[in-house]
């Protein structure tokens, strides 16, 4: 894949018909072994738009999940639900032997679909990634994301702090991301957030024994440093990364950077990585 048109995304994009009816959308690009991208919460596969190009030598899946981008809600919109999703869209594409790669809460769909599909699930990456997200009542975001009304726009002061980067992000790029997510209906934000409120994947992230790569941004408002101490210390076979002066969106402040880290990793596999040994290091990368 080569540099990415934003005003032309959408036109990359294919659909398929999950049980019930539901449209279900997605992008497929690329040669070679499949990496499947998991965006965010409110984001699309455009999140993966930045990054796409450094990952050569791969086929990219890269869906919008339930209720996002152009793919319809479905009846409920928790990590599990969002998991299935992805067990019907491995099963009509006939995938095996799948890299996951997931963005926050995508990161979390992650876990959740490689717990489930541990058969399926070769090797899993995290991009600003939590076991407890911990966005209830007394969260400041989620409270911000409660006061949301019909209509949003994409010029809402909200979206300012929702879409912050610690580093200069294109302005094409996050203009779209903007828009898209102002598409959505505030009762789809609310019931993903109803979801979010109470994820708990500790229990499902202790028994995976497939090797795991967690970057992060040390500068992240979101996910703080209790939550890449928490997914070090749970997940059996997890190298972290911590990038200085990053956010929560690494992939698109530096995606040459996360790509460079998210390849070498996966060459690194056969080797020593591919052990179930634990790899838990913090490694600094300015």
């Amino acid at each position: 894949m080569t540099g990415i048109d934003q005003r032309h995304w959408g036109s990359l994009k294919k659909r398929l018909e999950l049980p019930g009816g539901r449209q279900f959308a997605y992008v497929d690009q690329g040669q070679g072994p499949v990496l499947l991208l998991l965006h965010g919460y409110s984001d699309s596969s455009r999140s993966f738009s930045l990054i796409a190009p450094h990952l050569v030598g791969h086929r990219l899946i890269i869906p919008d999940l339930a209720g996002h981008g152009a793919s319809q809600a479905g009846q409920g919109a928790t990590v599990a639900d969002f998991a299935r999703d992805l067990d019907c869209l491995a099963g009509r594409l006939a995938l095996s032997d799948v890299v996951v790669v997931g963005h926050s809460m995508g990161a979390m769909t992650a876990i959740a679909f490689a717990a489930v599909r541990p058969d399926l699930v070769r090797t899993l990456v995290l991009l600003s990634g939590s076991l407890q997200p911990g966005l209830d009542a007394t969260n400041p975001m989620a409270q911000a994301i409660r006061a949301l009304k019909d209509p949003l726009h994409r010029d809402d002061a909200f979206f300012n702090s929702w879409h912050a980067c610690s580093r200069p992000v294109d302005g094409e790029f996050l203009g779209c991301m903007r828009e898209e997510a102002a598409d959505i209906p505030t009762r789809i934000w609310h019931t993903v957030l109803d979801g979010l409120a109470v994820t708990d994947l500790r229990t499902s992230a202790r028994h995976l024994r497939m090797p795991v790569l967690a970057i992060a941004g040390s500068e992240d408002p979101l996910f703080d440093a209790g939550h890449r101490q928490q997914l070090a210390a749970t997940l059996v076979a997890a190298r972290l990364i911590t990038l200085d002066g990053h956010g929560h969106n690494p992939h698109w402040e530096s995606p040459a950077l996360v790509a460079e880290h998210i390849l070498s990793f996966l060459s690194a596999e056969d080797g020593s990585i591919g052990t179930t040994e634990a790899l838990s290091a913090t490694h600094r990368q300015r």
